[in-house]
């Protein structure tokens, strides 16, 4: 988040008698980066990024509390001065003090609550001053009032809000959690249609004020406005982010909220809002202090070792000097020769956890270009390939092997993911999905990749793709279990043909498959052409031809050979070493044989047989051919295979040949009813 800060304001605190540049120079080296230096007449104006976990630099004060520190560490002149009036006595001025009722249904949701009211106020412009520095950094000068609260904001980076006492029904407020579908017309005009839970007050059935985000137009400060509600507080910083994203509504006070409010600050911020309310109106104390506090202050303590703070620092930082950079950011330090104690500033109570904070602290306003330069030492570690390099290195062989790599996107619609068929139970989806189209994380890569053949199937055909990419399953622990796939989908390929382009993936990944019956549930493949892949006794992947289901939902042309490999799993399995044969002396006898089977009958059982039966002449089993069609048999196929049978002593004679071929011919007719086609 930027913020901008005038110098001129800035110097109202900041008591340094240098350059407005040196001060943005030595704040980027050590604090909030100045991002840009622009000059407006007499004056400059920083453009400050401020880190989101820096919600205490969000402020005019916050960035001269920050200077301060750096400045006087560089050993420049310099002093903190704080605002005027943060403890004025909030008492009230006349002796029938006026009232009012404030409930909260939860105080989960705003754990500390403030106000107070203030009378005899005139509406009138703010002082040139006030309107000069709001409109300095982009906020447009409204009245004295408004102009209070929007300065309060800006100075002290507490958000606040201005009620007209008498437009509060019986002066009694109720802040609870909106309910679905209620509507609120706020001060920019607009009606907001409510999610459930966002932070809300009314005044006996009316909406007043969406908290945290914009007031209400129903209670605003007006010219006839003569007692007016000074309103600060905290809400909960999920809350504000929720209601913001569900209205695609962000304001300045929202984006503060929402990083979190110092709870100690809030009393002041109002006694600095009455100081000033006072000033430019003349305004008196009406009522006494409304403070509902949810939270009880805690101080928190943290130690660091003199040590280790040398040992992340690589130099020693004396116990002095290191006591003045925390004492100048605000904690207050006890030290022991060896252990210094710091109590964290309740401004930095969200920010600063535990020691390593501590040492980031020191080291940044120490500053990091003094401390020294060292090359590392020690040896080099001798790694193997990594898992990115093998997947670098398959992309190009997948290439080389005509498929084209895509990128898809890894969160999906609903359909898609109902397409896959994944358990609800396993769904990872978003909380706040921008649009319907992108709604869960893909449990699959497969519907991705079939969505991208539908997409360019008129353009091209029997498109072969792949995609290297990780799907999500829901997990017990925090983060959804995230695996790394290879996934191939092969328009008009059979499921042979993509069963011989994985054994080519394997190849290149040098582990050994195993295809097998699939035994698991099956959503994306034809129950009847499918495979499981294994290496040993580890599950990897799944190829086969996708089902009616998904061709039909994308009118995808012609069916689909996919698989969808682990490489999780795989490149945490051992490689296997290559080996070579010589090759053979002696020629082979190369012959063909077809039969007619049962559909249903695997080919991975049939192979078996033939290696079983033709062993040890019948060297290797190729494929050659699979025919369909209702002439031979409704439910059959007809299966041609090619053997290589050879020695490696001479030539196969036609007699071992005859008598291997009967032996299959046998075993295909007693295990599988087979008929031989002659």
């Amino acid at each position: 988040m930027n913020i901008r800060v005038p110098v001129s304001w800035l110097r109202d605190y900041l008591k340094a008698n240098i350059a407005a540049k040196t001060i943005a120079n030595l704040l980027s080296l050590s604090g909030p980066s100045i991002e840009r230096v622009e000059k407006r007449g007499d004056d400059y104006i920083f453009d400050v990024e401020v880190t989101s976990n820096r919600s205490d630099a969000f402020s005019v004060f916050g960035i001269a509390r920050e200077a301060n520190a750096i400045l006087t560490n560089e050993n420049i002149k310099s002093e903190l001065i704080s605002p005027k009036g943060l403890n004025l006595p909030l008492e009230p001025d006349r002796t029938n003090p006026l009232t009012l009722d404030v409930k909260i249904t939860d105080h989960r949701l705003c754990p500390r609550f403030t106000a107070i009211i203030v009378d005899n106020v005139k509406i009138k412009p703010s002082p040139a001053i006030i309107c000069k520095r709001l409109e300095s950094v982009g906020i447009r000068a409204i009245n004295n009032i408004v102009d209070i609260s929007n300065y309060i904001m800006l100075e002290l980076g507490q958000p606040m809000h201005t009620f007209d006492f008498d437009k509060i029904k019986n002066h009694k407020m109720t802040l609870r959690p909106s309910r679905e579908g209620e509507k609120i017309k706020t001060l920019d005009g607009k009606v907001q249609k409510l999610p459930k839970g966002a932070i809300v007050i009314e005044d006996e059935g009316r909406l007043i004020d969406l908290c945290g985000i914009m007031g209400g137009e129903n209670s605003q400060i007006t010219r006839r406005t003569k007692k007016v509600v000074l309103f600060v507080q905290a809400y909960d910083p999920q809350t504000i982010r929720k209601t913001c994203q569900a209205l695609a509504f962000r304001t300045e006070a929202a984006t503060r909220f929402e990083k979190g409010i110092d709870l100690e600050g809030i009393v002041p911020a109002l006694s600095r809002a009455v100081y000033l309310t006072k000033q430019v109106s003349n305004a008196k104390i009406a009522s006494e202090l409304i403070d509902i506090t949810a939270v009880k202050s805690v101080e928190k303590t943290i130690s660091l070792s003199l040590n280790k703070l040398k040992n992340y620092l690589g130099v020693e930082i004396s116990v002095e000097k290191t006591t003045k950079i925390l004492g100048l950011l605000g904690f207050a330090v006890k030290t022991t020769p060896q252990v210094i104690s710091a109590v964290v500033p309740s401004w930095r109570i969200l920010d600063v956890k535990d020691d390593v904070d501590l040492i980031e602290e020191i080291a940044r306003v120490y500053g990091y270009h003094h401390l020294p330069s060292n090359l590392p030492e020690g040896q080099i570690p001798q790694g193997g390939e990594s898992d990115l390099a093998g997947v670098i290195e398959l992309k190009k062989a997948l290439k080389y092997l005509s498929l084209t790599e895509v990128i898809s996107y890894s969160i999906i619609a609903k359909e898609l993911f109902e397409l896959s068929k994944t358990k609800e139970k396993e769904a990872v989806e978003l909380a706040n999905p921008l649009t319907s189209e992108w709604q869960f994380m893909r449990p699959t890569v497969l519907v991705s990749l079939a969505q991208v053949i539908a997409e360019n199937q008129n353009i091209e055909k029997d498109i072969k793709v792949f995609e290297v990419a990780k799907t999500y399953i829901k997990n017990e622990g925090d983060l959804p279990k995230q695996d790394l796939m290879l996934a191939i989908a092969w328009q008009n390929a059979d499921f042979y043909q993509i069963k011989g382009l994985v054994e080519n993936v394997f190849e290149i990944l040098l582990r050994i498959p195993k295809f097998q019956k699939f035994t698991g549930e099956n959503h994306l493949f034809e129950k009847e052409e499918v495979a499981q892949i294994k290496v040993g006794e580890s599950l990897v992947g799944t190829c086969g031809i996708l089902n009616d289901q998904i061709i039909d939902y994308f009118n995808l042309e012609g069916q689909v050979a996919a698989c969808e490999i682990n490489l999780s799993i795989i490149y945490q399995l051992p490689t296997f070493q290559l080996s070579y044969k010589p090759v053979p002396k002696y020629s082979a006898v190369i012959e063909d044989i077809s039969a007619i089977f049962n559909q249903k009958t695997l080919l991975a059982e049939i192979i078996a047989q033939v290696k079983k039966a033709g062993s040890p002449l019948v060297k290797k089993v190729d494929v050659i051919d699979i025919f369909k069609d209702e002439k031979i048999g409704k439910d059959k196929k007809s299966v041609t295979l090619r053997l290589t049978y050879q020695r490696s002593d001479r030539t196969p004679t036609q007699e071992e040949v005859i008598i291997v071929r009967e032996k299959i011919i046998d075993a295909f007719s007693k295990s599988f009813q087979a008929i031989i086609r002659r």
